[in-house]
C-alpha cells in the first residue's frame, strides 16, 4: 500500500506502473488472512449442508459440523506449536483439512442415528463398536500415506505432511472420543427405521 501511495503522489511525472516479482508475494501476504477465514468458513458451511443432507437430522449435523470446526481451531493451534506459518501452502492444507476431518465424525454420527433405543450412551457405544475400528483403520492408512513425506527436505512436502498428520490425529480423536461423548449427552433420537437395540 505504501508503494501505491508513493506512486500516486508523483504529480510531476508521466503515469507509471511499477512492477517487481516481489510484489506477487507481498500482495499474497496482504490478503492471506482474509482468504484463510473466508475459505475455511465456506468449506465448513458446505460440509455442514452436505452432512445435513446425508445424515438427515439437523441436530446431529450441527454436532458433527461443530466437531469439525473445533478440530480446525486445534489444527491452527498445532500449526503454531510446530512453527508452521500462515502462507499459501499452509492455507491450502487447512482448507483441505476440513474435508479430511469430516470423514471420521460423519461416519460415527450417521452410525449413531441408525442405532435404536432410548439410551444415548448405549447407542454411542454401539456406533463405536460397529464402525469405530473402520474409522481408525482409515485414519491409520491416511497417516501412513503421508508419513513418508515427513522426512522430505522440500518445504511444500514437509508442510503438507505435517499438517495432514496433525489433521488425521486430531480428526480421529474428535471422531472417536469427543463426538461420541457429545452424542451421548446431546444426541438426537434415532431414525424411525433404526435398528433395534442389542441385548447383552
Amino acid at each position: 500500500d505504501a508503494t501505491r501511495e508513493m506512486v500516486e503522489g508523483w504529480d510531476d511525472v508521466q503515469p507509471a506502473f511499477p512492477y517487481s516479482d516481489k510484489f506477487i508475494a507481498i500482495e499474497s501476504f496482504k490478503i492471506i488472512g482474509v482468504e484463510l477465514y473466508r475459505n475455511v468458513g465456506l468449506a465448513i458451511a458446505c460440509v455442514g449442508v452436505i452432512v445435513l443432507i446425508t445424515v438427515a437430522n439437523f441436530w446431529a449435523a450441527l454436532l458433527i459440523t461443530l466437531n469439525v470446526a473445533c478440530c480446525i481451531v486445534e489444527i491452527l493451534g498445532a500449526m503454531y506449536a510446530f512453527g508452521i506459518v500462515i502462507d499459501s501452502v499452509s492455507v491450502i492444507n487447512v482448507v483441505l483439512a476440513v474435508g479430511l476431518s469430516i470423514d471420521y465424525s460423519a461416519h460415527i454420527g450417521h452410525c449413531f442415528m441408525v442405532k435404536g433405543g432410548d439410551s444415548k450412551d448405549a447407542r454411542a457405544t454401539e456406533a463405536l463398536a460397529d464402525i469405530g475400528a473402520s474409522v481408525l483403520n482409515g485414519a491409520l492408512s491416511t497417516f501412513l500415506a503421508v508419513a513418508v513425506l515427513l522426512f522430505s527436505t522440500s518445504y511444500v512436502f514437509k508442510t503438507l505432511a505435517t499438517q495432514f498428520a496433525i489433521t488425521v490425529c486430531l480428526g480421529v480423536l474428535h471422531g472417536l472420543i469427543l463426538l461420541p461423548v457429545l452424542l451421548s449427552l446431546l444426541g438426537p433420537k434415532p431414525f424411525a427405521s433404526a435398528e433395534s437395540p442389542r441385548k447383552y
